[in-house]
């Protein structure tokens, strides 16, 4: 009959395999985390977007992956990023920043700015809105923008 000790001697070290070393790193990396910023991409319209005068568009964006939006900073920008169409930040929508020819006209819509994704509605469409609109998200870890086409028809 063996005699087994009743309490081990942890004094004694045992050598570990080098799988279970391997597996704890493993495990580490998949713990959740900060994403790298080169991860990370604004996804917009694919194609231009074509509008009829006097209606209304919406554009999309979100982000890739699927980030709470919520805390960041969202623009809205006709061209460049400094041409305020809609603008929020700090978890509100800021109107002082924004180009006069949009006032009263846009609408943030952000049901799921939790995943990351937001709607801007432009209402009231005008041949002069025609160009360049842009979506950036900005953190601070990262910042990535989308660039799209609006095109105007009608009278």
């Amino acid at each position: 009959m063996m005699d087994f000790p009743v309490f081990p001697d942890f004094s004694q070290r045992v050598p570990l395999p080098s799988n279970v070393f391997f597996l704890t790193h493993f495990l580490l990396l998949l713990q959740p985390g900060e994403l790298n910023s080169e991860e990370v991409r604004v996804v917009g319209p694919g194609e231009p977007i074509l509008a009829l005068v006097g209606e209304e568009v919406e554009f999309s964006c979100h982000l890739s992956p699927y980030l709470d939006a919520e805390d960041m900073e969202i623009r809205w920008f006709r061209s460049q990023t400094s041409d305020v169409v809609h603008l929020y930040q700090g978890r509100q929508e800021l109107y002082s920043q924004q180009m006069a020819q949009f006032q009263n006209r846009t609408r943030l819509i952000k049901d799921d700015i939790m995943d990351g994704s937001v709607n801007l509605q432009l209402h009231g469409i005008v041949p002069d809105d025609e160009g360049l609109y842009g979506c950036r998200f900005l953190s601070s870890n990262f910042s990535k923008e989308a660039v799209w086409e609006l095109e105007v028809a009608g009278m």
